[in-house]
């Protein structure tokens, strides 16, 4: 699997603003309690969301368009049922 980008710019700088918000606010819940699983969790989240932001790269993004699930359909069905809801347009009764 390559690790090609596969964030937007825009993305990338929201993902590392929320992951340094969370990795500071951790960071403080663990310097009044060492014992917090909250703030351990916000550190170990924080973190991950900062790398994702810095690489910009998602592993989780990558995987669910690996598998068809962002990006296009992977089942001709739900194609043509997507492409006759657009058709049909959407009416508003009063």
């Amino acid at each position: 699997m390559s690790q090609t980008q596969n964030l937007s710019t825009r993305n990338a700088l929201c993902r590392l603003t929320l992951g340094f918000s969370m990795l500071s606010y951790g960071t403080a819940k663990l310097s009044r309690n060492p014992y917090s699983t909250k703030g351990l969790i916000f550190v170990v989240l924080g973190a991950m969301k900062a790398a994702e932001g810095t690489v910009k790269y998602c592993p989780v993004k990558a995987m669910l368009q690996q598998n068809g699930m962002i990006g296009h359909t992977g089942d001709a069905k739900i194609s043509n049922m997507m492409k006759e809801f657009t058709q049909d347009g959407m009416t508003v009764t009063t």
